[in-house]
């Protein structure tokens, strides 16, 4: 019985050290952005939509380019390494996510949308 416990133990040590793993990589990815900078920034750079193309149909922040999350993973070539890329999604989930990967692939000039469209008060197209 004992040896159930320790492996539970580690188990979940384990599980709480990716969790703030992540959390960490996370934050260190990308500069989270409140709307007002974000709105002053993101033509300095490239815009891009990261939800489903229905998604950025509905309504989404002129002048930005949709590249969902699995058109990221295969095309992020597209992306310019030399200019900094301003990442939004509805919450933020996919933005981050898309941040992470992106630095992986050297890119370090992210920005992100704190807490996506849900926090944009500006015109959409």
């Amino acid at each position: 019985m004992q040896t159930i416990y320790w492996i539970l133990i580690i188990l979940v040590a384990f599980i709480g050290f990716i969790i703030l793993l992540s959390f960490f990589q996370a934050k260190k990815a990308s500069v989270k952005l409140n709307e007002e900078e974000f709105k002053n920034s993101m033509r300095k750079g490239q815009l891009v939509d990261v939800r489903p193309k229905q998604e950025f149909q509905s309504g989404h922040i002129n002048g930005a380019r949709n590249i969902n999350m699995q058109m990221i993973m295969r095309s992020f070539h597209q992306l310019r390494k030399d200019q900094p890329i301003y990442l939004y999604c509805n919450t933020g989930r996919k933005s981050s996510k898309a941040a992470i990967f992106l630095r992986t692939k050297g890119y370090y000039e992210l920005y992100e949308l704190d807490k996506g469209l849900k926090n944009w008060n500006g015109p959409l197209k």
